[in-house]
């Protein structure tokens, strides 16, 4: 277990930019969230918030994010179908569940914590930043690592971001990337 943790420092000191760091939790939120690139930025931002407040309600965690109900249903149904979540009986109040982020998601996102100094304000200060970068509707994970690593790369050709991203269509890497470049936040050289 040592020597686990003796590479992740030194990986760490080996990363000099801050892109390469937001690369590294952008790919730990990937995994976090069932290995979905496509998965929202909100829903990151609403597995972060479960992890820093264990226990809490869907209620609460709406009303922290300020997030509509009918979101915040939608993104906890999927992220206790996709087995990031599990719920437990509120004892304080027996018509909600108490909810906490289990298994593989947990382990996933610990490792995103550990580059934003464990602290889940500071992940939440990223994704909220790299949303209002975005400026889409649903913003995804594979959406912010094409910005992650073209602000990296600073010029890259089209199969370069692709070959960064994840697996999948390319119809799929495709479609973000022509996204990216209609809203005018990237420019294409050909």
């Amino acid at each position: 277990m040592k020597q686990a943790s003796l590479m992740k420092t030194n990986a760490k000191r080996a990363m000099t930019t801050n892109a390469q760091k937001a690369c590294v939790v952008i790919d730990c939120l990937v995994t976090a969230l069932g290995s979905e690139p496509s998965s929202s930025l909100r829903r990151a931002q609403i597995l972060v918030d479960i992890d820093e407040h264990p226990g809490s309600t869907q209620t609460e965690i709406m009303d922290r994010l300020a997030i509509h109900k009918s979101a915040i249903n939608r993104e906890i149904d999927w992220l206790f179908n996709y087995g990031c979540i599990m719920f437990q009986d509120n004892v304080k109040d027996a018509r909600s569940k108490q909810i906490y982020i289990c298994g593989y998601s947990k382990k996933a996102l610990d490792s995103a914590l550990e580059y934003s100094e464990n602290s889940h304000e500071k992940l939440k200060f990223f994704l909220r930043n790299m949303e209002k970068l975005l400026k889409q509707e649903k913003a995804t994970l594979r959406d912010a690592k094409i910005i992650a690593a073209l602000y990296e790369k600073k010029e890259a050709d089209k199969q370069g971001v692709i070959a960064s991203l994840y697996g999948g269509a390319h119809s799929t890497q495709n479609r973000a990337l022509g996204k990216l470049l209609e809203i005018g936040l990237i420019e294409d050289d050909a």
